[in-house]
């Protein structure tokens, strides 16, 4: 790994670099652009290898750093490093996976979180029966998407069924009332599910998490069925290796969802819809699908500066 690791890096960075008494190998820092600054010039960038295998990057004008630590997996800040230098996604998959592998190998800590990723199977409700359309996913806009829905006639009545998946296997559901009763949601949900992570494709550079499951219907993004990501969440989001992009919904509850994206170095979208518009759900229902995935990708913000400065018009 470290020496594949190494390769890719030297084979990426700039031409112009210089390797300096303390070890370090300066180039023109890829980071500073993304990061809301200026380009870097003066090769304040730097790359360090270390005997144990590790690797560090930390740029000395706008502040960013990534390393890799053989135990450990390759990062969401490193994999950032590595799409800016260039590197291909299809090497930056296999790193990862190399990373993934080592990690299970020599770091049984790493392999207990792999063993935590696990949910029981369970069934729908046993008059559960299918259903392709009705009034109440019409009026939401929800048509000819991928997904299968249930009815309940008798123990579940006037309620839409969607069921959540993982592994192919079912798991959970959650069933939203169509007419104005109590609760609005049911959910049989177990803790760290998340919804349509099974349809992200692995050709995909990108994966869209939202809070709500019709949110995730629309735009085929990932639900995380609530305002805060849990932990065993966070694992099996990482475990896509790619970039991760968190639409929030546009109320105070948001906010969590934001502060949580900005410590893992993930990115936010806020796209300047009308103050009508709380969720994707609403977008899509206004702008189409099209639109409203072209706004996402438009106004997504990497930088934690950015991330905060929009923030405050995204809520208001």
């Amino acid at each position: 790994m470290f020496a594949d690791l190494k390769h890719t890096l030297e084979s990426h960075l700039p031409a112009r670099r210089k390797k300096t008494p303390s070890g370090w190998i300066s180039f023109d820092a890829p980071c500073c652009q993304h990061q809301g600054e200026s380009p870097d010039t003066r090769q304040r960038g730097g790359i360090m290898y270390s005997g144990d295998g590790s690797v560090n990057y930390h740029c000395f004008n706008c502040g960013y750093k990534a390393n890799y630590t053989p135990g450990r997996y390759l990062n969401n800040r490193f994999r950032k490093l590595l799409t800016w230098i260039n590197v291909p996604t299809s090497i930056i998959s296999k790193l990862a996976m190399q990373a993934m592998a080592i990690s299970q190998e020599i770091n049984p800590e790493q392999k207990k979180l792999d063993d935590e990723i696990k949910f029981d199977t369970i069934k729908l409700p046993e008059d559960a029966e299918p259903i392709r359309t009705n009034q109440y996913l019409m009026d939401r806009g929800i048509v000819d998407v991928p997904h299968t829905f249930y009815e309940a006639p008798k123990s579940m009545k006037d309620r839409v069924i969607v069921p959540i998946r993982w592994h192919h296997k079912l798991i959970g559901y959650v069933a939203r009332a169509t007419k104005d009763q109590s609760p609005k949601y049911f959910a049989q949900v177990q803790p760290g599910t998340l919804f349509n992570l099974d349809n992200q494709h692995w050709s995909r550079k990108f994966v869209i998490l939202v809070e709500g499951i019709f949110d995730a219907i629309q735009i085929d993004a990932v639900a995380i069925l609530g305002s805060e990501i849990a932990h065993k969440q966070k694992l099996q989001i990482d475990a896509l290796n790619r970039k991760v992009i968190v639409v929030p919904d546009r109320d105070r509850a948001g906010t969590k969802l934001i502060e949580q994206a900005c410590e893992w170095g993930w990115s936010v979208s806020m796209p300047p819809w009308g103050n009508n518009i709380k969720d994707v759900n609403d977008a899509v229902q206004q702008y189409g699908k099209i639109l409203t995935m072209q706004a996402i990708l438009k106004h997504t913000y990497d930088s934690k500066t950015k991330i905060k400065l929009n923030e405050k018009l995204w809520l208001t």
